[in-house]
């Protein structure tokens, strides 16, 4: 997991975990779809800025699994991607090693 390293950082990503406690679901764009599993991103433009969340939808949790600057979006997305199926095929716990 990456360090947040600057206050704007921190305070963009804590209003985004907020936003999906408050709203929860509704707060996301899915990405992607495996079995029960959501692959989902909130957005923030200014700066740009992805947090990337996984949803449990069976059990209704939410993991927050990384935050990346727009630029390198596609990069991620198919990592995450990457990591959701093998997790799934294996454990979840690999989708954070």
């Amino acid at each position: 997991m990456r360090v947040i390293n600057t206050n704007l950082t921190k305070k963009i990503i804590s209003g985004l975990v907020k936003k999906l406690e408050t709203m929860g679901k509704n707060s996301l764009k899915i990405l992607d779809v495996e079995n029960q599993y959501l692959l989902c991103e909130m957005k923030v433009k200014r700066p740009p800025y992805r947090l990337y969340v996984i949803l449990n939808q069976k059990e209704t949790k939410f993991y927050i699994v990384d935050w990346e600057h727009k630029g390198n979006q596609e990069k991620v997305i198919k990592e995450l991607r990457k990591k959701l199926s093998l997790a799934i095929e294996f454990s979840l716990d690999k989708i954070f090693t």
